[in-house]
């Protein structure tokens, strides 16, 4: 395997520390085969027009993929967490926070840190090894993308890259209840509708009428919300997921003109939240021109 060269100490750790357990080795093994299985069928998840907001339909691709990465990385820190003493798991958390730090990847934490050791070994099997050394993974102006911390607030590549991540995570979790799910598609896109005719008339205070129009869908999320909590059933226990609400902070912390309010309503909003958040983007690319 061609791990990254920052974390090949922790790679190699890993590789005996899986020679040396084999309860934990099995579910490795286990994990690895299951999570190509769903990988699989994350491929096959379309995104839809309001959540793509100015991404391409292929960085979409891209950012579902690693929703389900992080999925599967978080439910295998929680399978193998009595295989693992706890001596070798400090040991491997000091390993992948040395190679976090050598790698300028702060944007991988939540990938890799919040898992358990075995995990760079599963990123590396499922295709995801981390980008090559030295070249920009953004052009970050606020420090997020090399650190994972963030100072005054998140540059514009970075609430841009937040909002994908959201988004994506977002529909990996509508992919669990379609009839919710086709529900929150239909308010989207006919937000999406009234946004782009609005952009399209002559004001003097755009932003504001053009977020009229994502508040109106927003007021709709809400009532679904109400409505449908019989809807929102999954494997997954309660939604949305923990991190929905997380990255939902983040981009309450974007420098954009419309995103960090966007980022405060998504708790009262739910599902849909992100989908607007999205929207957002667009309509303020679009009415600067």
């Amino acid at each position: 395997m061609s791990i990254a060269p920052w974390f090949e100490a922790a790679a190699e750790f890993e590789r005996d520390l899986l020679e040396r357990n084999a309860p934990l080795a099995e579910l490795h093994r286990e994990v690895q085969a299951s999570g190509a299985a769903r990988l699989k069928s994350a491929a096959a998840l379309r995104a839809p027009s309001p959540w793509r907001g100015i991404t391409s339909a292929s960085g979409m691709r891209q950012a579902i993929m690693e929703a389900e990465v992080y999925a599967l990385l978080k439910d295998y820190a929680a399978r193998v967490s009595a295989s693992i003493d706890s001596a070798d798991g400090a040991r491997w958390a000091a390993f992948v926070d040395e190679g976090l730090t050598r790698s300028r990847r702060g944007l991988l934490v939540d990938e890799v840190r919040s898992s358990a050791a075995g995990a760079l070994q599963l990123r590396d099997a499922w295709g995801f090894r981390p980008a090559v050394p030295n070249r920009a993974f953004i052009d970050c102006g606020c420090g997020y993308a090399e650190s994972g911390v963030i100072g005054k607030g998140l540059c514009i590549e970075c609430g841009e890259l937040v909002v994908r991540r959201w988004s994506a995570e977002e529909l990996r979790l509508l992919a669990m209840v379609p009839e919710y799910r086709g529900r929150v598609e239909e308010i989207l896109v006919d937000t999406e509708a009234r946004q782009q005719k609005q952009i399209g008339v002559r004001s003097e205070t755009p932003f504001a009428d053009v977020a009229s129009k994502r508040a109106r869908g927003g007021r709709a999320l809400r009532r679904l919300r109400r409505s449908g909590r019989r809807l929102l059933v999954s494997t997954e226990g309660d939604l949305p997921s923990e991190r929905w609400t997380q990255l939902a902070r983040l981009t309450s912390r974007a420098l954009q003109t419309s995103l960090p309010l966007e980022g405060r309503r998504a708790d009262k909003r739910g599902l849909g939240a992100a989908g607007l958040a999205a929207l957002a983007l667009k309509g303020d690319r679009d009415i600067l021109g």
